[in-house]
């Protein structure tokens, strides 16, 4: 079973994600995006690109951090394959991701999105100390 579904929603898309600490659902969202832009077996680790960012609350960290891989993913022309925490807090994370540039007759592609919104995110530690978060992209 995968650590997020995906969400219906008119015109957009959205994930519902759990792990067991912020640094793995922080993990299992860009996993969710990254498989929602393209078929991430047809792409290869050959490029890194490490991201630090701070936030002033859980909610716009988990925002940030996707935008983040949205913006690096259209701005550098990569696909990510997957990512990598090495540190995170409710306000900061640094991490490593992982994918190839953009090859459009290897890569599968199955769309673009535009952005992360506010609309219905939540982000909550559970009583039982892991960690379940729901977000809704524009396409």
């Amino acid at each position: 079973m995968k650590p997020y579904e995906y969400l219906e929603h008119t015109a957009d898309m959205g994930l519902l994600v759990n792990g067991k600490s912020l640094s793995e659902l922080l993990t299992h969202a860009a996993q969710g995006l990254f498989e929602t832009i393209a078929v991430v077996d047809t792409i290869d680790e050959t490029e890194t690109i490490e991201i630090h960012l701070t936030a002033e609350s859980v909610e716009e960290l988990f925002i940030t951090w996707l935008d983040e891989l949205i913006f690096q993913h259209e701005t550098q022309e990569i696909f990510f394959k997957r990512a990598a925490v090495q540190q995170c807090s409710e306000t900061e994370i640094l991490a490593t991701v992982y994918g190839e540039p953009a090859n459009f007759d290897k890569h599968e592609v199955y769309t673009e999105i535009k952005s992360t919104t506010y609309h219905q995110l939540e982000v909550l530690q559970k009583p039982d100390g892991s960690w379940r978060a729901q977000v809704i992209f524009d396409l």
